[in-house]
């Protein structure tokens, strides 16, 4: 039960080479008359590493670091597992599977595609099946509900539950095709109630019109889910669904405390509706670990999001407030120190590139006029074409402005040239950096999408612009015009 009355992320794999010991346990799986033991077997391949590593675990009694062989695979058993939901995680990715006792369960995925190309074999690899496409057949629903956000809450509601249930006679069709055990289906039902949950949840923040300050009408019981289900549960986080509910339903009760104040219009990046958002995460969670956990994630978006050093520093404060992690709460305050660093004014690392010839040269040589500096990683293709001719577009349009591509990936000379040339990136000025360690630490960059604005002599103008956002002409004319 949620109470808010005081404030304070599919086939069929058998990795090579894994150990003998393994194999024998997988041939005698293959008897249906052999008893399973109480020895559970996760093996797997993850192709095209980005790091020699994959974490399983449940968010209570395991976890487990799990490094991968020179070819991506991984092995681990372990003795008397509970049956259940468990997470793999990779850096940026993860997913749920299940699993029971005496198990053995293959999975294998791609980085450059993980959810999509995520794939089971072993044990109980019909249910994991199930799960990878009800969590694609969630995604694509999540899209399609867009076109509800302007109908009155009763016809949403009736839109959600019309996806619900039929989910739910999928399942039952499953079900009864494949044999899934009471288990499962209570944690497959539990994914679909959740993600309807975070539907409704999500229902005033997508809506051209704030339903609180429309005074909309909502049908008894919109968020009668708030009473029913208890968030506290560190478990819930190997359950696909339940992050963006709670996201969700946190952004939702912010703002419904934002629109009863006289604020004529909402700004959901501003430090008032975010430190609303904590004080919410601070009042629902009783679990230290879910509280850190939803907490280190908003200062961390927030941080990321925000120019302004000042709003940063005044949410940082707030969150140590909330906080009793103390490496996340260092964590947090180097990341808030990185972007202040960065705040417009202040000079912008002059970090080391290597040039279209090879050769290692400093960023103070290479501007010398307004910049745009973006960059890019061949591992997220539909950005790195998408920015591509984005800034190819504007470059022709503001030839004042001067646009460089910088790839932060991991490759040596001559593959970071075939990436340029396979996908025909050729239009822009193309440096790779030296160092995507140092570079991190100065940038604190999360991922490659991301954009700034460098005057002449590399003062920061914007640390954050977004080159896709509709008004971006404007903006970088207001740059040109300053």
């Amino acid at each position: 039960m949620i109470n808010c009355t005081s404030l304070s992320r599919k086939r069929t794999f058998f990795p090579p080479l894994l150990a003998v010991s393994l194999l024998a346990l997988l041939t005698l799986s293959g008897c249906k008359d052999q008893e399973p033991s109480g020895t559970t077997y996760i093996y797997g391949k993850i192709i095209n590493p980005k790091a020699d590593y994959v974490i399983l675990t449940d968010y209570e009694e395991l976890r487990d670091t799990v490094h991968l062989d020179r070819k991506g695979n991984f092995a681990r058993s372990y003795e008397q597992l509970a049956s259940g939901l468990y997470s793999i995680s990779y850096p940026g990715e993860y997913q749920s599977f299940y699993i029971e006792t005496g198990d053995s369960l293959g999975m294998r995925a791609n980085t450059k595609a993980f959810d999509e190309t995520l794939a089971f074999t072993g044990s109980h690899n019909k249910e994991n099946d199930y799960l990878i496409k009800l969590f694609g057949q969630i995604e694509k629903s999540n899209m399609r509900l867009l076109k509800y956000k302007n109908a009155q809450p009763a016809a949403f509601l009736d839109a959600v539950d019309e996806i619900k249930e039929k989910r739910l006679k999928q399942l039952k069709k499953a079900s009864d095709k494949y044999d899934f055990s009471k288990r499962f289906i209570d944690y497959s039902k539990q994914v679909i109630q959740l993600n309807s949950y975070y539907e409704l949840e999500r229902y005033p923040l997508i809506s051209d019109s704030n339903p609180y300050k429309t005074k909309a009408k909502f049908p008894d019981g919109f968020f009668n889910h708030r009473k029913e289900i208890d968030v506290n549960q560190p478990k819930l986080l190997n359950n696909y669904a339940y992050r963006p509910f709670v996201n969700a339903m946190v952004s939702n009760m912010a703002l419904k405390k934002m629109s009863a104040q006289e604020v004529r219009k909402i700004d959901l990046k501003s430090y008032d509706y975010n430190k609303h958002r904590l004080q919410i995460i601070d009042s629902i969670f009783k679990n230290d670990q879910l509280q850190n956990y939803f907490a280190g994630i908003e200062i961390r978006n927030f941080i990321r999001g925000r120019k302004n050093a000042e709003d940063i520093n005044k949410l940082v404060t707030d969150f140590l407030e909330v906080s009793s992690n103390e490496g996340l709460n260092e964590n947090i305050a180097q990341l808030a120190a990185t972007y202040a660093n960065l705040d417009p004014g202040n000079t912008i690392p002059n970090f080391f590139l290597r040039n279209i010839d090879n050769e290692t040269v400093a960023l103070r040589k290479q501007i010398s006029k307004l910049s745009v500096l973006f960059f890019w990683s061949i591992d997220d293709k539909n950005y790195a074409y998408g920015i591509h001719d984005q800034v190819a577009d504007l470059q022709r349009k503001y030839p004042d402005i001067e646009f460089i591509g910088i790839n932060i990936d991991n490759l040596d000379y001559d593959q970071w040239q075939d990436a340029i040339a396979m996908n025909d990136l050729k239009n822009t000025r193309e440096f790779q950096i030296v160092s995507k360690s140092l570079l991190d630490r100065q940038l604190a960059l999360r991922n490659s999408n991301r954009s700034l604005v460098v005057d002449s002599d590399l003062t920061i103008i914007d640390p954050n612009i977004n080159l896709f956002h509709y008004k971006i002409e404007t903006t970088l004319l207001g740059y040109i015009n300053r």
